[in-house]
């Protein structure tokens, strides 16, 4: 498996302007505010956490759809942000997007096979043979029929939508796939199916993914490192297997002890968060969760905590906690 590095982010922002009324001033609404990550050839990234925390901003700037306020997005060894029309036409080839809701994203009005091959016609100079050819081996690849190609959306079932989805992401080979909720809108057993379709073309073809989802037990199962994101500033940063054997922070605690685990030993004490998500527009002051967290001292609502390693050797994760080593332990108790 290759370690080419394919997605370098580095202290990524995203401030939207707010109007607030009739001649007052603007605010910002911090959305993404400072991400770092990278991302390997063959890996998965899963980005989790509520509503609001800034999933699907992050998405939109991986996919060029929107411009970061602040920070570095390094594709194929290229800034983004600093790159110009041309360079950024061809970066887009090699980043796709696989939407939440398969039927939305389609074209009612277009059979699957053009849907496939329209990409092909806006950024290959293939024939119409070798586009039609090309499509139809990506459908069998998915686990579509043949007959499929001429059959418009709304003759299929949402499992066998998101496999079309799927397959007209990958229609031009790219380094990089965005998943952003993919299974959600599905039936539980058609999530499984198409979980284990996108692990299988992985290790086909060595595509990166960044998995987007607020379903831990779907990312438990798919990811191989996990950002935990909170009011646009990553939280708590580890491998799988670090995270879910030993949170560090404790909205990272939260999360994981509201997954239903079948796994007995691995259930977590359930924990309760008090109050709402605060807007980004106006957040706390200090660590932004601290107004929820069940183990907040004065500290916490002064200074705000910076993303580092716990100091205890337990992991090689990253966490903005200022007593993520306490918290851990108590964990463990």
């Amino acid at each position: 498996m290759s370690d080419a590095t394919v997605l370098d982010a580095h202290g990524l922002t995203k401030h939207y302007p707010v109007s607030q009324g009739f001649l007052k001033p603007k605010a910002l609404a911090r959305a993404l505010d400072g991400v770092s990550f990278t991302l390997k050839a063959g890996k998965t990234v899963a980005v989790v956490g509520e509503s609001g925390c800034g999933k699907s901003t992050l998405a939109r700037q991986i996919t060029m759809i929107e411009t970061p306020t602040a920070g570095q997005l390094r594709l194929a060894g290229v800034d983004v942000a600093g790159a110009d029309h041309a360079t950024k036409k061809a970066l887009r080839r090699e980043v796709q997007m696989v939407f939440q809701n398969p039927f939305a994203s389609l074209n009612p009005r277009k059979k699957i096979g053009h849907a496939l091959e329209e990409p092909l016609v806006i950024n290959t100079t293939l024939d119409k043979a070798q586009r039609e050819e090309r499509s139809r081996a990506m459908m069998a690849r998915v686990g579509l029929r043949p007959e499929h190609h001429q059959r418009y959306p709304h003759m299929f079932s949402g499992g066998q939508r998101q496999r079309v989805a799927i397959a007209r992401a990958l229609m031009l080979q790219p380094k990089i796939v965005v998943a952003d909720e993919p299974v959600s809108a599905l039936d539980v057993s058609i999530q499984a199916q198409v979980l284990n379709l996108l692990m299988d073309l992985q290790e086909e073809t060595q595509v990166a993914y960044v998995f987007i989802s607020h379903n831990l037990a779907v990312v438990e199962l798919i990811a191989d490192d996990v950002l935990v994101m909170y009011l646009g500033k990553v939280v708590e940063q580890a491998d799988k297997r670090e995270l879910f054997a030993l949170p560090r922070h404790p909205y990272t605690q939260a999360l994981l002890a509201s997954t239903p685990r079948i796994d007995k030993a691995a259930r977590q004490t359930r924990q309760v968060l008090s109050g709402e998500l605060p807007s980004p527009l106006n957040p706390p002051s200090g660590c932004a969760f601290h107004k929820r967290c069940p183990y907040a001292q004065p500290r916490c609502a002064a200074e705000v905590p910076l993303l580092r390693q716990p100091a205890d050797g337990r992991t090689v994760g990253l966490v903005a906690c200022h007593f993520a080593e306490a918290v851990a332990e108590r964990a463990l108790a």
